[in-house]
């Protein structure tokens, strides 16, 4: 005999109400419903609701979280009269609802977002936040793979230039011949070795050094290069807002500006205009969350509009992927976002990206603004 199904009314913001269908009352995993951690040590996770009441802390608990600013018994989920909701169980630090603290039991709807601690859950129903959640376990993973790979490769290298020096030095004086086959061998190799370096930050954990990094500086150097390299079929605008300034490594960020630029040339064969904009921006807490920031507060969001070709769906959700491109052979790695992607995340920070075909593409990236 079929288990009929159950169902939970609520209201949504509005007013209106929706009707959520719980697939079978057998248990936690009939409930098309769960929390997507966003923000914290336990960023990716994935938690699903039950029909019986789920507890969110530290230890032996239905909702357990790693990190330590998380009461043993903090929040409770469970089903009421009108749908889900949550309320704080006399925590140290409280539970908070869209930013705001709850004192009473407080009904859920699908996007809501639930922050304790350091920790941010997701109310969601296989919505778009789950799919860009995994989409960016995707990225982090294969970028640990590719930086394996790049070590191993890098010791490969490491073995052929040592030989090299071994029958360089065994070679006679009048083998000219030999000598220049050797050079070409080594510059092959060296160019090998920067491309395994590249290949390894993808994966990199390791902390940088980091300094102020003034904008106006930044962006000034990039477009003058740019300028040089580009000639004159492309033209470069620049507008920085004064005293602009993020916490990072000048080298690394100069990489993803000129990357960027890169991209956006080889996007406009016949020529085109490309514009980079600075500005400060506050964020609230939900609009920190949507953006995968960690925080409210005020930022700095660095723009790359360029007037190319732009990208269908398809190529926009697979654009930071490791050696995706849509280049042709030989023209390309399918390095350059996906190490864009891995730097702008060490940095703390966030990328966006938006396109249209024919209409060009703009990348947003949004770091936390230092104040001289």
């Amino acid at each position: 005999m079929a288990v009929p199904e159950k169902m939970a009314e609520g209201a949504d913001k509005t007013g209106v109400h929706s009707v959520i269908v719980l697939d079978s009352p057998t248990g936690r995993d009939a409930v098309r419903l769960s929390l997507v951690c966003v923000t914290g040590a336990d960023l990716g996770r994935q938690f699903r609701l039950g029909f019986e009441p789920m507890i969110i802390g530290r230890g032996g608990v239905e909702i357990e979280l790693t990190t330590t600013d998380v009461s043993r018994r903090h929040a409770r989920i469970s089903i009421g009269d009108h749908g889900f909701q949550i309320e704080d169980l006399g925590s140290s630090n409280g539970t908070f609802l869209n930013s705001e603290r709850i004192s009473t039991a407080m009904p859920l709807r699908v996007g809501d977002h639930i922050q304790i601690g350091n920790t941010v859950l997701v109310f969601a129903q296989r919505d778009e936040l789950e799919e860009r959640m995994q989409r960016v376990q995707r990225l982090e993973a294969m970028g640990a793979l590719a930086g394996g790979l790049a070590h191993d490769f890098n010791n490969t290298l490491s073995v052929i230039v040592a030989n090299l020096d071994f029958i360089e030095e065994a070679l006679p004086p009048e083998a000219v011949d030999a000598r220049d086959s050797l050079a070409s061998i080594r510059k092959a190799a060296q160019s090998g070795g920067a491309l395994a370096k590249r290949i390894s930050r993808l994966g990199s954990t390791d902390p940088l050094t980091f300094a102020v990094v003034p904008l106006s500086s930044l962006v000034e150097q990039t477009a003058v290069l740019s300028r040089r390299q580009f000639g004159t079929s492309v033209t470069i605008a620049t507008n920085v807002e004064k005293n602009l300034a993020v916490l990072g490594s000048y080298e690394e960020l100069h990489q993803v500006l000129i990357n960027l630029m890169n991209n956006a040339r080889d996007a406009m064969p016949e020529g085109g205009r490309i514009r980079i904009d600075c500005r400060a921006v506050q964020f609230d807490a939900p609009r920190a969350i949507a953006a995968d920031l960690p925080a409210a507060g005020e930022y700095v969001e660095i723009c790359v509009v360029d007037s190319g070709t732009g990208m269908d769906e398809t190529t926009l959700a697979r654009a930071f992927e490791p050696f995706f491109t849509t280049k042709a052979r030989g023209k390309g790695t399918g390095l350059g976002l996906a190490m864009i992607h891995g730097c702008v995340r060490r940095h703390g920070g966030a990328i966006e990206v938006e396109s249209k075909v024919g209409r060009g593409t703009t990348f947003r990236l949004l770091f936390h603004r230092v104040v001289r």
